[in-house]
């Protein structure tokens, strides 16, 4: 049952891992990107239009 238990525990750490790691809160334009929402722009995290997982 302990096997069982950190198997079904290492699998959900690796499944939620690898999700997070492209997300964000904008949905993306048919380029890629998309605009900066207001409060994202107050933080400092990015200025205006930008891209997601493409180079530009």
């Amino acid at each position: 049952m302990k096997k069982i238990t950190v198997f079904l525990l290492a699998v959900v750490v690796l499944v939620g891992a690898s999700s997070s790691a492209y997300a964000h809160s904008g949905r993306t334009d048919k380029n890629g990107g998309h605009n900066c929402s207001a409060k994202s722009i107050q933080k400092g995290l990015c200025k205006g239009y930008h891209y997601h997982n493409k180079k530009r």
